[in-house]
């Protein structure tokens, strides 16, 4: 369990690498003198030349991805050539609504997608199955963003009972930034849901296939015993390499709700800072999304020794 616990940790760190590189270079290469765009009309070639060299933009490209890469691991993501504040207070200060968005979605997404594919599996001939995987495909289908246009619409347009927009922190009280999150983590379930159950039901389908749930059948065990005791824990496994593998998806969605939701989050900060060439705030979004990404990844290899009793002799 060590060993693979150790492996999955030095893969993590090798994959932060290879994203502080793309981050870097990418920034570092895309068309544009951001000297220039800092001083805007007052934009002159002397000033130009003098605020690159200031910034350091006129040294080779590995030995600022060195000076970038050394200041990063002490902590010093460097600071915002818009508001010339330091990454790090601009990432603080975005990083809870995206997390509380993210996270409240993909949990209440979980704890309805799993019984609802389980079900379907189990019912797979029923008259309902049907619809149900009708209507499911056609969430599949439906963009994000006309969600959360139709949610606006409809709760705050027409029935005045939630806001449309803007973000209350937890500071400034429970139920004002309840309010607030209502429509986007709702906007952001319905988008994670269909999916997942489509998963969950495709896998508990495979797993009722199997010998042990014929012995069980003949052995004369119900049908709920055989799904809570059978299926349903051989079904997470592969659902949790599911989940890790869908916080891609997670990730892009939160960035298009923040957008439409006007919540001050990570996403809206990197949707600014690319409108605005503001590359130091874009390598510092990208390096904490990468960051975030190889952490539940860890998290879910350790649920992996958790679920799966191989995985501990391993």
């Amino acid at each position: 369990m060590g060993t693979y616990l150790l492996g999955r940790m030095l893969g993590g760190l090798a994959t932060l690498i290879c994203v502080s590189a793309l981050a870097f270079f990418a920034t570092a290469l895309a068309p544009g003198n951001p000297a220039a765009v800092l001083l805007g009309n007052m934009a002159t070639p002397e000033r130009v030349e003098a605020v690159t060299r200031q910034m350091g933009l006129d040294q080779p490209l590995p030995t600022r991805y060195l000076i970038w890469l050394r200041e990063t691991v002490q902590g010093n993501l460097g600071t915002s050539n818009l508001s010339f504040k330091p990454v790090n207070d601009l990432l603080m200060t975005a990083l809870p609504p995206t997390l509380q968005l993210a996270f409240s979605s993909l949990i209440i997404a979980v704890v309805i997608a799993l019984p609802i594919g389980l079900l379907l599996a189990q019912n797979e001939r029923r008259w309902w199955s049907r619809p149900v995987s009708a209507l499911i495909t056609v969430g599949i289908s439906v963009p994000g963003f006309w969600v959360g246009l139709l949610l606006i619409i409809t709760f705050s347009v027409w029935l005045k009972l939630l806001p449309s927009a803007g973000y209350v922190p937890l500071s400034r009280g429970v139920w004002g930034n309840f309010r607030s999150m209502i429509l986007p983590v709702l906007t952001l379930t319905i988008y994670l849901v269909p999916p997942l159950v489509r998963f969950v039901r495709m896998t508990a389908l495979e797993v009722l296939r199997e010998g042990y749930v014929d012995t069980a059948r003949a052995k004369g065990v119900k049908p709920s015993a055989i799904l809570m005791r059978h299926v349903a824990p051989n079904t997470m496994i592969t659902t949790v390499t599911y989940i890790g593998l869908q916080l891609g998806v997670l990730i892009s969605g939160a960035i298009v709700i923040e957008v439409i939701f006007s919540i001050p989050g990570l996403g809206r900060l990197g949707m600014n800072a690319v409108l605005n060439r503001d590359y130091p705030v874009i390598q510092g979004v990208v390096l904490v999304a990468a960051c975030g990404y190889v952490l539940v990844n860890l998290l879910i290899d350790l649920a992996y020794v958790l679920i799966d009793p191989r995985v501990r002799t391993q």
